[in-house]
C-alpha cells in the first residue's frame, strides 16, 4: 500500500503514518487528516485516561494532590497544540497545522509502545534485567531522547520547517512544561512529578 493511499483517518492509515514517521520517513505525514475531527480523535485516548483519573482521584484520599496531578496532566496534553499553533501562525504555516498536530499527538503513543515492548521483551528474555534499577533508568533516558527526536522530526515534516525552527518549537514546549512542573512543586499541595517518574525504578530496587 502506498503511503497516504486509501482512506485517511482510519486506524490502519494512522498506524501506518506513525510507523513511517517513527522510522524517519516523511511520507508518513500524508497518512493523517488535517481536520478538527481528526485532531479530536487523536486527543480522545489521552482525555479518556484523564477522565478515568478524575473518578479515581475523587475516590481516594489526598484529593487535592490527585486533582493537581490531573490538572497538570491536562495542561501538558494541550500544551503542544497551543504552542505549535502560535508558531504556525507566526511562520505562516496555518494551513499545515491541523495535520501536523494530529500526527504529533498520535506519534506520542509510539514512545509508550516502545517502552512497553522493551520492558516485556526484557522480562521474557532477560528477567534479571528488570531487577536492575540501572536498566529501567537506561530505558527511560533512551526513550526520552528518541521522543525528542521524533517530535522534532514530526514538527519539521508536518509544518515544513527547517531544523532550527523545528527545534525552537520543540524546546518551547519542553521549557513551558518544565515551568509548569516547577510551579506544581513550589505551590501547595507541592506535587513533585519526578517522584512519579522514578516510581518504577524505586519499586524494582525495593523488590526482593
Amino acid at each position: 500500500m502506498i503511503a497516504g493511499s486509501g482512506k485517511k483517518g482510519n486506524p490502519r492509515s494512522i498506524l501506518q503514518g506513525m510507523l513511517l514517521l517513527a522510522s524517519g520517513r516523511r511520507e508518513g505525514i500524508t497518512c493523517f487528516q488535517g481536520t478538527v475531527d481528526s485532531f479530536y480523535a487523536a486527543l480522545a485516548p489521552q482525555l479518556a485516561l484523564l477522565l478515568v483519573g478524575v473518578f479515581q482521584a475523587a475516590m481516594l484520599p489526598g484529593k487535592m494532590l490527585g486533582f493537581t496531578k490531573l490538572l497538570l496532566s491536562l495542561c501538558v496534553v494541550l500544551l503542544p497544540a497551543v504552542i505549535s499553533h502560535f508558531y504556525a501562525r507566526k511562520w505562516g504555516r496555518d494551513g499545515l497545522w491541523l495535520r501536523y498536530i494530529t500526527a504529533a499527538t498520535w506519534c506520542g503513543w509510539v514512545v509508550v509502545l516502545i517502552s512497553l515492548a522493551v520492558t516485556v521483551l526484557a522480562g521474557v528474555l532477560f528477567p534479571a534485567l528488570l531487577q536492575q534499577p540501572g536498566f529501567m533508568g537506561a530505558v527511560m533516558v533512551t526513550v526520552s531522547i528518541y521522543e525528542m527526536w521524533l517530535q522534532w522530526y514530526v514538527a519539521r515534516v508536518g509544518l515544513a520547517l527547517g531544523r532550527g525552527r523545528a527545534a525552537v518549537l520543540y524546546l518551547s514546549v519542553l521549557v513551558v512544561t518544565l515551568v509548569l512542573y516547577g510551579l506544581a512543586a513550589l505551590l501547595p499541595p507541592h506535587y513533585i512529578v519526578t517522584k512519579d517518574l522514578l516510581q518504577p525504578m524505586i519499586g524494582v530496587k525495593s523488590s526482593p
